[in-house]
């Protein structure tokens, strides 16, 4: 398994990542039609316009891929400075995803120990997960030790849903823990 830092040509896998764990992760957690919006194309649009983080982005963001032995992209992660204000933390993991038949191998592991590398780098110090409150990777967080420290209710469609803030206040010390993984 390769992670590396992800190019521009690589959105449209992304996009395909994150549509399909939104339908083996959500459905039954989120109304369908809201799982069903969210299109490769719809996602591909959001990407382009919105993500920074891709390689030569000279900012204090990173988008990461994990390859399989044939490069097909099976999981990336997305993070760096603080995108949800309000909060005393200085960095954030915004997107965490691996296909379902690549889960448990290692990879969401693989691909948080290369983000922190990179948060650690940019002199970051904290760090914030926003996790659905039903999502199984709340497990994972844990684990790691994340702390449950924070709450919000976020929107999707007209229905409200509760998420979980895990938080390490050293990213120096999930670095640690993950070395030892």
């Amino acid at each position: 398994m390769i992670i590396r830092q992800a190019k521009r040509s690589d959105i449209e896998n992304i996009a395909s990542v994150q549509v399909s764990s939104w339908n083996t992760t959500y459905r039954g957690l989120l109304p369908d039609e809201i799982i069903d919006a969210r299109t490769v194309e719809s996602r591909i649009e959001n990407m382009t316009t919105h993500w920074k983080g891709f390689e030569g982005d000279l900012v204090s963001r990173i988008v990461l891929v994990a390859e399989n032995d044939t490069k097909e992209i099976v999981g990336f992660a997305a993070g760096g400075d603080i995108f949800h204000s309000g909060y005393s933390y200085d960095s954030e993991g915004y997107a965490f995803y691996v296909l379902e038949e690549y889960q448990q191998q290692g990879i969401g592991t693989l691909l948080i120990d290369e983000l922190v590398t990179f948060l650690v780098s940019m002199n970051f110090k904290s760090m914030i997960i926003w996790v659905l409150e039903e999502n199984p990777a709340c497990e994972f967080y844990a684990k790691l030790g994340g702390i449950e420290k924070e709450r919000k209710i976020d929107k999707y469609g007209e229905k409200e849903f509760l998420l979980i803030g895990y938080v390490w206040e050293d990213v120096r010390k999930l670095k640690k823990t993950l070395q030892k993984i």
